[in-house]
């Protein structure tokens, strides 16, 4: 029996070769599939799924570009995304990322894609059911870092001003004065810049936990250049 992942990784692999219209779509699913699991003895699986996927979008998308064609995807224009309650830590990175992002059920993300955003799902059904939807399937087996750079890589979306990871409000910044009850004293004597979450109210600086975040998002930018045969 087919795993659920195989089942989610096939049909990511089946949805981008699609876009060049192979005349054995299925004959090149299966080949992508056994490449990642040649490449899962030094990677893992789950892994070298990943970077197959990832390389083989990349190629597919600088043939489409020498051809004159568009790189079309359901979910163009749109940046608000909705993640089922599996995802809880893909919505924290992609607010970190500078997006809006709730979680709820998959019945709520297919609702947002419906309307005006992006909904993010571990759960394949709703793709068998051939509704033409801004639904994204994500790999449960992925650390949230490496969903939120699959996802950010999928639309083309680069990274933008962080956001409360906690609630996904937007942070403004505020005099020192203003919150100096709240700054722990060892903080207080060397920072001097503080935000504010507008949504929650929640202090942030920029210390060594943001600066590992920031680099963390910034590493699973979009690829410009070929990112290598994997």
């Amino acid at each position: 029996m087919t795993s659920r992942l195989e089942r989610g990784w096939r049909h990511r692999f089946r949805a981008v070769l699609e876009k060049v219209r192979p005349r054995r779509l299925e004959f090149g699913v299966d080949l992508l599939m056994a490449r990642s699991r040649a490449l899962a003895a030094t990677v893992g699986l789950e892994e070298a799924r990943a970077r197959v996927y990832e390389f083989t979008r990349w190629r597919v998308q600088r043939r489409l570009e020498k051809t004159g064609a568009c790189w079309v995807a359901p979910t163009d224009g749109r940046d608000r995304f909705a993640c089922d309650l599996s995802l809880g830590g893909l919505a924290r990175w992609l607010r970190a990322a500078g997006f809006e992002a709730s979680v709820g059920s998959t019945e709520d993300a297919i609702a947002l894609a419906r309307a005006d955003g992006i909904g993010l799902t571990t759960d394949v059904e709703p793709f068998e059911r051939k509704e033409r939807l801004a639904l994204l399937w994500v790999p449960s087996s992925l650390p949230p870092p490496r969903q939120m750079g699959l996802v950010l890589r999928d639309l083309s979306l680069a990274p933008r001003t962080p956001r409360c990871m906690a609630c996904g409000g937007a942070l403004r910044l505020v005099a020192k004065a203003s919150v100096a009850e709240r700054i722990p004293p060892r903080t207080a004597r060397w920072k001097e810049d503080y935000f504010v979450c507008e949504r929650c109210d929640r202090l942030f600086w920029q210390g060594t936990h943001w600066e590992r975040i920031a680099a963390r998002v910034a590493a699973e930018r979009p690829a410009a250049e070929d990112p290598g045969r994997p």
